[in-house]
């Protein structure tokens, strides 16, 4: 039996029914008349020959409401976006790839670090920012909508509950972040269930019920890929250009649009995505922050701290190795509910993982918080593309010849 809780601050949009798909289709079909969608997928190329990516075809095959396509990728050669090429070459709607590391997209960012917007930094950010950057050049989609390419449980379903909120001519949403269980035989979701949460919970604990705080902690998974958001906004967003960017989204979201404007919607299904490593082994003699999710929880910790810092928020030592005790208490006193959670629902419960986990994510907020307090950092944002377009009015023209050259 689905709930129908509602947070102060975030509008919680849930699945209390199931409407055929047929019937959201037309809907979807008659409001993108006038908010075209276009849907990214930001992919490197070894998802091409994963397991997900067909899958995610087969539905988005079947659906009829999406405009365009942009696939924005990186770590692949020439031969290999040939093959990408013809991977995709199946989808109905006029799609682009963007090579973000091939020759011609080189020579546009090297013009863009000419320009003092920014360098090319390999990754998700940046793969994203592009895209929309190519979709504003193009001037025909009012919504982006976004998503994983590594979902093993996509189904088309989702893709128009996702839609919905921010193409709907009743609902005045401008952006739509999604949740969604990431369960099979236990629970996953380890960096937002024993991070995340608890981060956000000791932070409120020791600086105060701040609003950003409090609305960040609405989210019930903030980690998400998925969202849709407006074209409006998108141009006026910056980009976070690490592990931090669903977070710095959120954040950035928050700065340039109403609370009001905001939402999450239940996709109302368990999310199959790879599971990634700790990057750190329990009887490590020095545990390393430079992989896996302990590398993810690092830049995450950076991210909101930076964040606080640009709200007047002044931290010194003593706040932040309360905040890391205050961390490690919420989230041990987690393991009980979720382990009791488990159990309710027939799971698998691995109490001594779930706090090993812990112990490494404390270690990596420990070096956040000293990194933090030695180096002053502050989050890596790529400008938002009403600065990128003012400071080189050529680039629109310049990234619809060079993307649609690559792909002619």
């Amino acid at each position: 039996m689905p709930d129908f809780y509602q947070h102060r601050l975030v509008t919680t949009l849930h699945q209390l029914a199931d409407p055929p798909f047929e019937e959201q289709q037309e809907q979807l079909k008659e409001y993108t008349k006038k908010k075209p969608i276009t849907l990214v997928m930001p992919a490197l190329y070894s998802e091409v020959e994963g397991p997900a990516l067909p899958g995610i075809l087969d539905h988005l095959e079947k659906v009829e409401f999406i405009n365009e396509v942009v696939i924005s990728m990186n770590r692949m050669d020439a031969s290999q976006f040939k093959k990408a090429k013809e991977f995709f070459s199946r989808l109905p709607q006029k799609h682009y790839i963007i090579w973000n590391d091939g020759p011609e997209m080189s020579k546009v960012y090297d013009h863009l670090s000419d320009a003092q917007i920014t360098n090319y930094i390999p990754g998700k950010g940046c793969n994203v920012w592009m895209a929309y950057g190519f979709i504003m050049a193009r001037g025909n989609a009012g919504v982006i909508a976004m998503h994983d390419s590594d979902i093993l449980s996509y189904h088309k379903e989702m893709l128009a509950r996702l839609c919905l909120p921010t193409v709907h001519p009743g609902l005045e949403y401008d952006y739509c972040k999604s949740y969604y269980g990431r369960v099979s035989d236990r629970m996953y979701g380890r960096v937002t269930r024993l991070f995340v949460i608890p981060l956000l919970r000791a932070l409120i604990k020791v600086f105060g019920n701040l609003r950003m705080l409090d609305y960040l902690e609405g989210f019930r998974y903030p980690l998400s890929g998925e969202f849709s958001i407006t074209t409006d906004l998108a141009r006026r967003v910056r980009m976070p250009g690490d592990w931090g960017l669903e977070v710095g989204m959120l954040v950035e979201v928050y700065h340039n649009t109403t609370v009001n404007g905001i939402c999450q919607v239940d996709l109302g299904s368990n999310f199959e995505h790879k599971h990634q490593h700790l990057g750190h082994q329990h009887d490590d003699p020095e545990p390393t922050v430079d992989k896996g999710l302990m590398k993810m929880a690092r830049e995450i910790a950076l991210s909101l701290l930076s964040s606080l810092a640009s709200e007047g928020i002044i931290m010194n030592s003593g706040s932040l190795k309360s905040l890391r005790l205050t961390y490690e208490r919420i989230a041990k006193e987690l393991i009980r509910r979720y382990h009791d959670d488990s159990t309710i629902n027939g799971l698998n419960y691995y109490r001594h993982e779930e706090a090993q986990a812990i112990e490494a994510f404390s270690a990596a907020l420990n070096n956040a918080t000293q990194v933090f307090a030695t180096e002053g950092y502050e989050a890596k944002q790529i400008p938002n593309w009403n600065r990128t377009f003012s400071a080189v009015p050529e680039l629109s023209e310049q990234l619809k010849d060079v993307i649609e050259n690559d792909n002619r």
